[in-house]
């Protein structure tokens, strides 16, 4: 068994909580709520630039040229990309970004950018082979589903498109490039602690009421 599947068996307890979220069964049985997915989108496009920070550590703790051509192509597509593309969600639904965020988007964002800043290159990977392999995992799921709301359907199917999956996919393969055994303990641990964020991050839409709602 590879060291990536070992960290998935590791943390299946947790990964399966995250997937069974009511954010996620609320998408799959087309019954979120608009104005949830709202300040969830309005959140999810806020830590874009913490992605980039957090990118940007791992390609300065990349353990070779190969991985920061990778990791540089990622920083690519999140600063001419996804900025893009969040700010043509929130001009097309009369949404704002806020400053302002809910104590739970913060612990998220200041517990994966900690990871960056004092962790190691696996550290970092496996940070965000946790968020990205959950993504593509319950949007995999998702996309099967009715969604009527077409902004989020075209969200979801953004999550099981080749290249999103093949960023997953290099996560979990540089993991097992360059960890071994011994690192099985604290990678698991970092798993464990970005789902718990993951989790903490995606209660955030239904607990709060910031000013970034639609202005419809």
């Amino acid at each position: 068994m590879t060291l990536s599947q070992i960290i998935l068996t590791n943390n299946e307890d947790v990964l399966t909580r995250m997937l069974a979220h009511p954010f996620v069964e609320d998408v799959c049985a087309d019954r979120l709520a608009k104005d949830v997915f709202h300040r969830y989108l309005v959140y999810e496009g806020a830590f874009v630039e913490t992605a980039i920070a957090i990118f940007a550590h791992a390609v300065a703790k990349a353990p070779d040229i190969e991985a920061r051509r990778w990791l540089i192509g990622v920083l690519d597509a999140l600063a001419n990309t996804q900025i893009p593309y969040f700010q043509d969600c929130f001009d097309r639904l009369g949404l704002q970004t806020t400053s302002d965020l809910p104590e739970d988007v913060v612990i998220f964002r200041d517990g994966m950018l900690q990871i960056a800043e004092q962790g190691d290159f696996l550290k970092i990977a496996t940070a965000m082979f946790a968020a990205e392999w959950m993504y593509w995992k319950w949007c995999a799921r998702a996309a099967k589903c009715y969604i009527s709301d077409p902004d989020l359907r075209a969200w979801v199917v953004l999550h099981v498109k080749d290249e999103f999956a093949a960023q997953a996919s290099w996560l979990k393969n540089v993991i097992d490039q360059h960890g071994s055994t011994e690192d099985e303990a604290r990678l698991s641990k970092v798993f464990r602690q970005a789902t718990e964020l993951e989790i903490t991050f995606h209660h955030a839409p239904y607990d709060s009421e910031p000013d970034s709602r639609s202005q419809s």
